[in-house]
Order: structure tokens, then sequence, then C-alpha cells
């Protein structure tokens, strides 16, 4: 985790503060749990721009898909998010009845025990899933390792080698970081393989605290998907005045040269099945069912 400001002496007061007063603070109204390369980091960055939504200290607080993480318990936890009397103070501000916090963490998604852990903290917390058409998953993620320089391979052979680099599935989420970022970074087929991963929400909460988005609908519509979530999240609805997209990936899957026909074939023919199975599992969900044309 990159330390804000890239002043480490002053980060680790500040985090030691928080610490101390983690009996008053929020745990987290909302969760933003999934999928990587989805579009949510905008959907976090629109949402605490609202005058209701107090921003915790960093977006992706990775509470319930690290164990080390999770053995530092609930004060840890708490201690990302503003207090109490800050959500006080933010909603007579406004007028309001109170103000809310929330997190972005999109590896949750992927880890297959991350729902179970994060309903036995925060059994209430509204869960917001964006999921994006799945072969242009695989292609802003493989983008997004190159740029970076995770990735060497084609990405036919980058495809074909997941099998050796990250074939132990989701399970490697729960393993040494090693494990878990071969996973991260590699798995690029299992992770746009939704329905594989939702099942475990569906299974620990409510469908009702469940709100699926279309990363598709959000780059077409910001202001639309972002009135949406905040229905969903009881607040008032409220546009920007403009809006950025964040970490946005490079190349078009769609463009000469990018993905070859032959892959895109098989690409097609890979995800029928779990495509079909998304739209079966979303059918009866908030914001469902997902399927793309």
């Amino acid at each position: 985790m990159s330390v804000p400001g890239g002043n480490r002496l002053a980060y680790r007061g500040a985090r030691l503060a928080r610490r101390a007063t983690a009996g008053s603070r929020a745990l987290p109204d909302f969760v933003i749990a999934g999928a990587a390369k989805c579009g949510t980091t905008s959907l976090y960055r629109y949402l605490v721009e609202h005058p209701l939504v107090v921003a915790a200290q960093i977006k992706e607080v990775h509470f319930v898909d690290r164990q080390h993480n999770l053995d530092k318990g609930e004060r840890w936890y708490r201690s990302w998010f503003p207090t109490r009397a800050e959500l006080r103070r933010a909603a007579e501000g406004h007028a309001a009845d109170r103000a809310i916090c929330g997190e972005s963490t999109p590896n949750y998604l992927a880890h297959p025990d991350a729902a179970s852990r994060l309903r036995a903290v925060v059994p209430d917390a509204r869960i917001v899933m964006l999921l994006r058409e799945p072969i242009d998953r695989v292609w802003s993620q493989y983008r997004w390792q190159r740029r970076f320089g995770g990735e060497t391979l084609d990405l036919a052979d980058a495809l074909h080698a997941e099998a050796e680099r990250a074939g132990g599935g989701f399970e490697m989420m729960g393993a040494d970081r090693q494990t878990r970022n071969r996973f991260i970074f590699h798995g690029y087929l299992a992770r746009s393989r939704y329905a594989d991963q939702l099942e475990w929400w569906c299974d620990a909460f409510p469908h009702d605290q469940l709100l699926l988005l279309r990363s598709e609908d959000l780059f077409a519509d910001p202001a639309g998907v972002l009135a949406r979530t905040c229905r969903f999240l009881d607040l008032p609805v409220f546009e920007l005045a403009a809006y950025d997209v964040e970490n946005e990936g490079t190349g078009d899957r769609t463009a000469d040269g990018a993905i070859d026909a032959e892959l895109r074939r098989w690409l097609d023919d890979y995800f029928a099945e779990p495509n079909l199975r998304l739209a079966d599992l979303t059918a009866t969900l908030p914001g469902g069912p997902i399927t793309w044309p």
C-alpha cells in the first residue's frame, strides 16, 4: 500500500491515532466488492463526492481478503473509517438524518471467504458489484498488467499459461502473498467467471442488500448509475459537475490487432456457459439479470 503524501512517519502517526480512537469510529454502511477492472474506483470516487458520504482513509482496506489484516480484528477495520461524530456533523450540515461511509476493495469478490467474513462484521452493509463484459475485463486486466510490467506474454500465451500460473483457482486468494498475487495478476479467465464468485455473496447476504451494476452502463451513463447507487444506499440523488474516469485502461480489445478473430471466437465459446449461469443467478437480484448482447 502506498503511503498518502509519501510521508511515512506522519502517516504512521495518523494510523496510531486512528487505532486509538477506533471505538468511536463507524463500520462501513456500504462496500463495493468487485470486480477488478470494472470501474470500481470511478464509482467510489463519485460516491464520496456526495455531501452525505464521508470517505474512508483509503479506498481499498483489504480487511476480509487478507488473513493478516483480518487477524487484527474489528477495531483495526474501524480505524479506517470516520468517527460517528464526523458522520453526525456531515448530516447536520445538510439537514439529513444521517451520513454514511464505505470502502471499495475489488479483490473481495474473488475471495471464497470474503462474503461470509464481511457478513460476520457488517451484517447490514449494502454490497455493490460492478460487472464488465468478461472479454473486455480480461483485456483490461491484461493491458493493465502489460502497462506495469507484470505481463510479458502476448494475450493468447497468457491465457494458455493461466492453468500453470493461476491453476489453483480462487483458493489461491487465501494463500501467502506470492501465491495470492499470482492469481490476482494472472487469473484473467477465472476472475471473469462472475457466477462462480457471486454465489458466495448470494449465500452470505440477503439479496436486497446486493446491487449489481454493469460497467458498460457506468461508462455510458455515469450520472444514471450514480443515481441508481444513491437510491440503493438511501441517499438523495445528486449530480457531479464532471465524471472523470479513474484508472482508465489502455487499448480497445475490438481494435484491429487487439484480439484476433480466432482468439475472440475461443473466448466467446469459453464464456458462453458462465454467462448463462450468471444470467440465471442474477435474474432476481437488484440490478439483474446481468447479460451482454
